[in-house]
């Protein structure tokens, strides 16, 4: 009530000052040109209008409780929103026709986290995609360097083959363990390159590191060659037993590994 009645009380306030200013300008001016005393004729009048401000003052604090408590609707069916009601309910006092507004901050909240955990749930799904290929590659990879490299090489040989392969797959360099080709039937320098080439491109390996492998795995066979000679020779058009494998459309598989409509590997 006190919040209400305060720009009311703000204005009557202003306007009293001001009649008193005015009220005293106005008996300065007549007494002095005039001499004509104005508190005579004025008092009565200022105090018949003190006295019913009072009263109405005393009149409003003795009907305002009563009438609260009739519970009497004086809105005729009208609707009076308050400020505090209108702020409370969202509603701008201030602006015409404005229609409350809903709290959804909370639901915005779940909505986030909602979103957020479907974004960490797919990051975990493309990941694990992402390992499950890369395991399928180096599979295939190891079922290839078997079916290649098996005339070239020893049992043991070929074992080592494969854990070098595993520490390529991986980025473990420091792995690497040099071997040897047979006695009575040496690889070649083409053959290895060819080779590398081929393993390199399914696991998306830069060059120079395609040639350090073969480099330091095949020291003997590969002594008078340089990594960068390597690097740059990879893919070349020399005749070897090891053919460049290109694969087709992000496909991993080896042409020569493909099985044929019978079931059987085909002939390289």
């Amino acid at each position: 009530m006190a919040d209400n009645n305060r720009p009311t009380t703000k204005k009557a306030s202003i306007v009293l000052a001001v009649l008193c200013v005015i009220f005293a300008t106005v008996a300065t001016i007549l007494y002095k040109n005039h001499q004509i005393g104005s508190i005579g004729y004025s008092a009565p009048v200022v105090i018949g209008i003190v006295v019913a401000i009072l009263s109405c003052a005393v009149l409003q604090r003795l009907f305002y409780p009563l009438l609260a408590k009739s519970g009497i609707d004086f809105s005729f069916g009208c609707r009076v929103f308050h400020k505090t009601e209108a702020v409370a309910n969202g509603i701008n006092a201030d602006t015409p026709n404005a229609l409350p507004q809903t709290d959804n901050t909370a639901s915005v909240v779940v909505q986030r986290l909602s979103y957020l955990e479907k974004y960490e749930a797919r990051m975990e799904e493309l990941e694990r995609a992402k390992k499950e290929r890369r395991t399928a590659i180096v599979s295939a990879i190891h079922d290839y360097t078997t079916y290649i490299m098996t005339e070239f090489l020893t049992k043991e040989a070929l074992e080592t083959l494969h854990e070098n392969i595993e520490a390529l797959a991986y980025g473990q360099t420091d792995l690497y363990k040099p071997i040897r080709s047979r006695e009575d039937n040496h690889i070649k320098s083409p053959a290895l390159r060819h080779f590398a080439w081929n393993i390199g491109e399914r696991l998306d390996i830069p060059l120079i590191d395609r040639a350090k492998f073969i480099k330091e795995i095949f020291p003997h066979e590969l002594e008078g060659a340089t990594i960068e000679y390597l690097s740059k020779n990879l893919r070349d058009s020399v005749t070897s037993k090891i053919n460049i494998d290109v694969p087709e459309n992000g496909d991993y598989r080896f042409d020569c590994m493909r099985n044929s409509a019978d079931g059987k590997i085909s002939s390289y």
